[in-house]
């Protein structure tokens, strides 16, 4: 192929790639979409306090074990948030310290529900009868967090679409736990593993796995 057409064929590719390109809003930096997103958090834990069924709710806020329990899994969820929006930025992808920081964490508070006393001689149908609407609700409390943090998310061009939808589900679904525990009274350890973490972790693979799927089709189109 002469040289002639080949800067022929490459005038013709830049000139249509510059017939595509459409003007963008420029991204708003992480700290903000964070803060805004974590106003949407705060506003639902007032939400639950105001509203929530905890009836003793105000003795437990002076408990540190309580405290650290409920702040850990926030404080997890906020900072996969964060690293959601970073890491949709291409070359500003997850370091290896970070995401053993945010495992680390994750892990320590979720060892932390092991300090709660187990009761042993409850009913296998009252467990359940319990629990499912637990499950149920550490869901719903994740869809509209997940959905904003998401859209934020999308706006940029995350190069890893799994990775990207397991940090969103991971901030939404972390921080869904930690309402969870202020909205539930039931405090049985058994129950918060079963009922509210394990849920909590399916959710993250769903995430990662829904997520990543309309990310990579995205990047196709």
């Amino acid at each position: 192929m002469s040289e002639s057409v080949k800067a022929s064929m490459h005038q013709v590719m830049v000139e249509k790639i510059v017939a595509e390109l459409r003007p963008v809003r420029r991204l708003w930096p992480v700290g903000v979409r964070l803060g805004l997103w974590l106003v949407l958090e705060v506003g639902v834990l007032f939400l639950l306090i105001t509203h929530g069924y905890r009836p003793d709710l105000a003795r437990q806020l002076r408990n540190p074990w309580y405290i650290f329990g409920v702040g850990g899994f926030a404080a997890a969820g906020a900072l996969a948030g964060a690293f959601a929006l970073r890491t949709a930025i291409p070359g500003r992808e997850l370091r290896k310290v970070e995401f053993f920081l945010l495992l680390f964490l994750t892990a320590v508070s979720a060892l932390l529900l092991l300090r709660q006393p187990v009761n042993e001689h409850l009913e296998l149908s009252s467990f359940i009868h319990t629990g499912v609407p637990c499950a149920i609700g550490v869901g719903l409390f994740a869809v509209i967090p997940w959905f904003a943090l998401f859209w934020a998310a999308r706006r940029a061009a995350p190069p890893a679409a799994a990775a990207e939808g397991a940090l969103t589900g991971a901030a939404a679904l972390l921080f869904s736990f930690a309402l969870m525990r202020v909205d539930c009274p039931v405090d049985d350890g058994l129950h918060l593993i079963i009922w509210h973490f394990i849920p909590a972790l399916g959710g993250i693979l769903l995430s990662s796995y829904v997520g990543g799927m309309l990310l990579r089709r995205r990047i196709r189109r």
